[in-house]
């Protein structure tokens, strides 16, 4: 299994702490390193050997496209982006997976030396309060 497939089993199992909400093409969680406040990652429920969007068909694919931009939305109203970051990766995991970095001005704060970095730490008893703010957005737009 590849470490989405895991964090995925996890959710199934009711024991990953960043999950906030199921959708019908993947699963929103709280990204568990903050790059920025409020990372949010949608991961594609299915693995297998389809590692690029243009390996789903059209519909599945749109589906996928779909529900990454309400997530991306409720990302970025329940944390106050001023711009959304966007990114599939994938060379060091290949399972389907987008990156949702909301970005905004002054946006590491003072935390990891003050506010000089690294940039991707926040303290955990934050993590749930971001959980909260994200899947009420996300309640409001599905």
């Amino acid at each position: 299994m590849c470490l989405i497939c895991d964090r995925i089993e996890m959710i199934k199992q009711g024991t990953n702490p960043y999950f906030v909400k199921e959708l019908e093409t993947g699963y929103v969680v709280i990204g568990d390193n903050q790059h920025f406040y409020g990372y949010t990652l949608f991961l594609y429920k299915k693995h297998g050997n389809k590692t690029e969007i243009f390996h789903l068909e059209k519909d599945e694919q749109a589906k996928f496209l779909e529900e990454m931009t309400i997530v991306a939305e409720a990302v970025s109203r329940a944390f106050g982006a001023e711009k959304m970051n966007y990114e599939l990766l994938g060379m060091g995991d290949a399972h389907l997976h987008w990156h949702l970095n909301p970005r905004r001005t002054g946006d590491i704060e003072n935390y990891g030396n003050n506010g000089k970095g690294p940039v991707w730490w926040y303290p955990m008893e934050e993590l749930e309060q971001m959980k909260s703010k994200l899947l009420i957005e996300l309640d409001k737009l599905l």
